[in-house]
């Protein structure tokens, strides 16, 4: 195989837990079905030990970056800490970009000798830190294929319009125009993915991208059974997602604080259960709330989704498209959504999902699908066949195709 490709990482794609990683790991597939694959992922090796065979699949070599960022944390509230974040202000670096600007993913970058490859493929606009802004890297920049994945400063920009006033506030203007800055610089890459069309028009207003791809996430529709979402009888709503992602943590304090209450008005006993990977304890605290669990991080969806007879997605900020929403349709399970929760997936309320963006309309939504199985089988339906249509692997590898024969053309 003569074609070389250098893929990096923010998280090891496998075990795929999150929607990032799930991405990550349908591209490193793919990609090694076209060349051969050297993978840097941020992670610390031990941890990965026994998933090792399933990678070296697909990868013929993986160095770990582990720049320890979590221990960072540890300094919080000290003078050194103050120290660091000042020094950070007047960078003009923005906060989003501290875990990546580090010495160790630098030295794993080196230790592959990025010159020798054909193709350098970055996931998350973070990760180009290195060959976007390093004057050494400079000659390596037409090698380069960003996929941004979220466009980190249209979720900045929406968190702004909903901050009142403040210290922070301040700080997240601030750290806006430093990350508008650095995503100008990926104009400099020739080749660049996103999720979503809107994302794709933002960049190239912008002109943070030269040919951008709309490459939507994907969602393997494997065929699996549940029972029927008709024959559910347990009023049971859920949500998963990535907690330590803040929007996800707005939107269960959303739904459990405004949207919740006013369900069980009208029907007492429906119950919510949240599942997500590293939960906060101020979300695991509300398993105490009546009709409420908290499960936290489980090594498997399966048996949640089957007695699930919604899913909900009350998300008001974030960006990219939502690999929960397809996993729940892929599942045969009715979706009830906000506005901006449903972005980047081509979804038509009332035929394939219901949409609710104040607490009441999303209330009632949720409140039809639980006291009507007939609506819920119909949207639940629906809902499968946008995911089989447009967002299983077939569709995705067909688009990479279109990719790579344009990238080989040039």
């Amino acid at each position: 195989m003569s074609l070389k490709i250098l893929f990096l990482t923010p998280a090891v794609p496998y075990p795929p837990h999150t929607g990032g990683q799930l991405r990550s790991w349908h591209i490193l597939k793919y990609l090694s079905k076209k060349a051969d694959v050297t993978l840097i992922s941020i992670g610390r090796p031990e941890q990965y030990d026994s998933y090792m065979p399933e990678l070296k699949k697909y990868c013929s070599r993986i160095l770990f970056a582990d720049p320890k960022k979590f221990e960072v944390n540890q300094t919080f509230g000290t003078f050194k800490a103050l120290k660091n974040r000042f020094a950070k202000l007047i960078s003009l670096r923005p906060w989003l970009l501290d875990d990546f600007v580090d010495s160790e993913i630098l030295k794993q970058i080196e230790i592959a000798q990025p010159q020798q490859f054909d193709l350098i493929v970055i996931r998350f606009a973070v990760m180009g830190y290195h060959f976007i802004t390093n004057k050494k890297f400079r000659p390596l920049l037409p090698k380069l294929l960003v996929d941004v994945d979220d466009v980190s400063t249209i979720v900045q920009e929406r968190m702004l319009r909903s901050m009142a006033w403040s210290y922070r506030k301040l700080r997240t203007y601030l750290d806006l125009i430093f990350l508008k800055r650095y995503y100008r610089k990926l104009k400099h890459a020739p080749f660049s993915f996103t999720v979503t069309s809107r994302d794709r028009e933002y960049l190239l207003k912008n002109k943070m991208g030269q040919n951008i791809f709309v490459i939507p996430n994907m969602f393997e529709v494997n065929g699996k059974k549940l029972s029927s979402v008709d024959q559910i009888k347990e009023p049971e709503m859920l949500f998963c997602g990535m907690m330590s992602y803040p929007p996800n943590q707005a939107a269960v304090m959303f739904f459990v604080e405004k949207v919740f209450p006013l369900i069980r008005s009208q029907v007492p006993n429906a119950r919510l259960t949240i599942v997500g990977k590293h939960t906060p304890e101020h979300i695991m605290k509300l398993g105490s709330v009546p009709g409420i669990t908290a499960a936290g991080y489980v090594p498997s969806m399966d048996p949640y989704y089957e007695k699930a007879a919604v899913f909900v997605v009350p998300l008001l900020n974030g960006g990219g498209t939502r690999i929960k929403i397809l996993e729940a349709m892929s599942y045969e399970r009715p979706v009830v959504s906000t506005s901006i929760g449903a972005e980047g997936i081509d979804v038509v309320h009332g035929e394939n999902i219901l949409i609710g963006d104040q607490p009441e309309e999303f209330a009632r939504q949720c409140i039809e699908l639980l006291q009507n199985p007939g609506k819920r089988k119909e949207i639940a339906v629906q809902g499968h066949r946008l995911v089989k249509e447009h967002y299983d692997l077939p569709v995705f590898h067909r688009r990479m195709d279109e990719v790579f024969k344009f990238i080989s053309e040039r």
